[in-house]
Order: structure tokens, then sequence, then C-alpha cells
């Protein structure tokens, strides 16, 4: 099932080669919760490491993503938990200046009523 956040991007960290056949890169979004600001890391595997690539901390980004978990057994044999965020698409977010509707009118800029 596919999720939506959108945010700010504050970091993003380097490539990594897990194993011989498996790589990821994280970055961190910053959204906005009512009064409080949330870091979520998200992350990038395979083919779409290069998906965050051209976009610098402050850009405003819709992040499409899924949610995974995994149990693994740690050391003392007891189950461990991790839960992912895995990205499918990144969306800029283009802020456009909202137009005055009285700038540049089809009667010209002067004061004259046109009837």
């Amino acid at each position: 099932m596919p999720y939506e956040a959108v945010g700010t991007l504050y970091k993003v960290f380097p490539e990594q080669q897990v194993t011989e056949k498996f790589r990821k890169r994280e970055f961190v979004l910053s959204i906005q919760d009512g009064m409080y600001v949330q870091m979520v890391k998200f992350t990038l595997k395979q083919d779409r490491c290069s998906l965050i690539d051209g976009y610098a901390a402050g850009a405003e980004m819709k992040v499409v993503f899924s949610i995974s978990g995994r149990e693994v057994q740690g050391r003392d044999g007891q189950p461990i938990y991790f839960t992912s965020l895995d990205v499918w698409k990144i969306e800029p977010i283009s802020i456009t200046p909202m137009s005055d509707p009285f700038k540049d009118n089809e009667f010209g800029s002067s004061d004259d009523v046109p009837f």
C-alpha cells in the first residue's frame, strides 16, 4: 500500500553498498505535524538510489513510499524488529505565487473604466 509524505529535505546520506548485490541511500525529510516538526528517515534501494540526486537541503518534495518491517535474531537470541520507509517516487513541490487578478488585466494599466 503506498503512502505519501510532504516535507522539506533536511539531509541526504551517502550511498551504502551493504552487500555485493544490495545498496541503499537514506535521507531525512522534515515534516510539519501540527505544532511539531517530525524528522523522518526514508530509504532508497538499488536503482532508486539516484532519485534524490539533484535535490539540495531545503527543497520541498512529496515522497511516495511503502512501509516494510522484518524480524531478525539478536545476539542474545531475542527477536529485534526493524521498520523501513521504502521510497518509490520523489516529486518536487513547486510553489507558484498567486497572480494578482488586477495586474495585467485586459484593459491595460490605466484607471479608466472600459465602458
